[in-house]
C-alpha cells in the first residue's frame, strides 16, 4: 500500500439501463462494472478498483458516484 493509493479519489458515473445500473470508474483500464441498485453501485465500483488495482477493499481512497449518462 502507498499513500498515493489511500489518498486516491475514484470518479464513477453512472446510469440506469433497463434494470442494471452500468457504472464506469474514470481512470481505470478495466473500468466498468454493474448493479441492480443505484445504492449497490458504491460497493460493486470499490470491489472494481480493489480487483483492478490487486489491492485491499480497505486500502481504495475515496469512491465518489455521480449518475451521468455518458452514451
Amino acid at each position: 500500500m502507498t499513500a498515493a493509493t489511500t489518498a486516491a479519489t475514484y470518479h464513477v458515473e453512472t446510469f440506469q439501463e433497463g434494470e442494471w445500473w452500468v457504472a464506469r470508474v474514470a481512470g481505470l483500464d478495466a473500468n466498468y462494472t454493474q448493479a441492480r441498485t443505484f445504492e449497490e453501485v458504491h460497493e460493486m465500483a470499490r470491489d472494481l478498483i480493489a480487483l483492478a488495482l490487486d489491492i485491499d477493499e480497505a486500502e481504495v481512497g475515496d469512491v465518489v458516484v455521480t449518475e451521468h449518462d455518458w452514451r
